[in-house]
């Protein structure tokens, strides 16, 4: 039986990759993360992946591991780039440590689409696997670079996602594209507001794309037991590419606002004056009490709603390999919404 360690499986994409492998069968899996949290199904190990002593000394028992699913990274500050060095040596402590205790034979790491430099400015579109680097430092390319060399020295073979906008249902991340939405949307219909959306009218009309983590850890999963995906990088995302120009009726019409129009403005600005809007919410529809600025990272909304180029990236990779798996995003939204509801975050 294959034994899985799952490197930040405390986080959401680790908990998704967890979650799937664990239910699907005939896989031990075990978590590793700096504060483990409870979990069906399976063990945890606690480590600072940061600290090469501490993954030795607490990874040094792991000889049943034969893939490792690296879903870590070190938490930054919202609108801050993210650390290359700490997160290049992260892995690099986790992997040393497993080459030294166990038979490894996969290890597969989660980047994303910033490889390709849509962050940027405008990039080709549809990005293709096989595209150059964005320009700059990121700490995928180390990441890349290294699993590429101690592949061939140690004889284990490696994959890479490359995911685009996280969704999942989940209450606990701030950093949730259709959470923010939501909560938006319960405020502006207290308050007898239409919609509006918080860019400017090229955003509002360009291309976009989403990755449903499940949807994200079935692929990771197949992409790491299929042979011919060895040693190469994947994109996975929906499927589609929609505009926010037709999903955003779609969002209206589901939490019964007005749809507005797109008018830039800052929508953490806009927001830090709202709690006694929410707390009245709140009361009126019986939901979980908390703070709007704690349920949700506001400013995370300024960098998903303000491309004005499109982002697509091609699945056509993974499809001629079998995985042939695809979602509507507005149907998987709308499926995040009633989650909300049933979970009394949202009326």
């Amino acid at each position: 039986m294959p034994t899985a360690l799952i490197a930040g499986a405390s986080g959401l994409v680790g908990r998704s990759i967890a979650a799937w492998l664990a239910g699907f069968g005939g896989w031990e899996v075990i978590g590793l993360a700096r504060k483990p949290r409870a979990a069906d199904r399976m063990q945890w190990v606690a480590a600072d992946l940061t600290d090469a002593a501490d993954c030795r000394c607490r990874l040094a028992g792991l000889k049943s591991v034969t893939h490792l699913f690296y879903a870590a990274r070190f938490d930054h500050p919202e609108g801050k780039p993210e650390s290359v060095g700490i997160n290049a040596a992260m892995l690099r402590n986790v992997v040393d440590a497993l080459d030294a205790a166990a038979g490894l034979k996969h290890v597969h790491a989660v980047h994303g689409t910033k490889y390709y430099g849509h962050q940027l400015g405008p990039v080709k579109v549809p990005a293709e696997e096989h595209d150059p680097r964005a320009r700059g430092e990121n700490f995928y390319f180390n990441q890349e670079d290294f699993l590429r060399e101690r592949s061939r020295e140690r004889g284990w073979t490696y994959t890479l996602a490359r995911p685009h906008t996280f969704c999942s249902p989940a209450l606990d991340t701030p950093r949730s594209i259709g959470l923010i939405i939501a909560l938006y949307a319960a405020v502006q219909r207290e308050l007898g507001r239409p919609l509006d959306f918080p860019g400017s009218a090229k955003a509002f009309n360009v291309r976009t794309q989403f990755t449903e983590l499940r949807l994200l850890a079935r692929a990771i999963a197949w992409m790491a037991t299929e042979p011919r995906c060895a040693n190469q990088a994947f994109n996975v995302v929906n499927g589609d590419s929609p505009s926010w120009a037709e999903l955003w009726p779609r969002f209206a019409n589901w939490f019964g606002t007005e749809a507005g129009v797109p008018r830039p403005f800052d929508l953490a600005g806009y927001m830090a004056d709202k709690q006694a809007v929410w707390e009245r919410v709140v009361q009126k529809h019986g939901l979980r009490p908390g703070a709007l600025d704690g349920i949700v990272l506001w400013p995370y909304a300024g960098y998903v709603f303000k491309p004005e180029w499109d982002i697509m990236s091609s699945m056509a990779k993974a499809r001629s390999l079998g995985f042939d798996e695809a979602l509507d995003t507005g149907t998987m939204f709308q499926r995040q919404f009633e989650h909300y509801r049933a979970e009394k975050i949202i009326p």
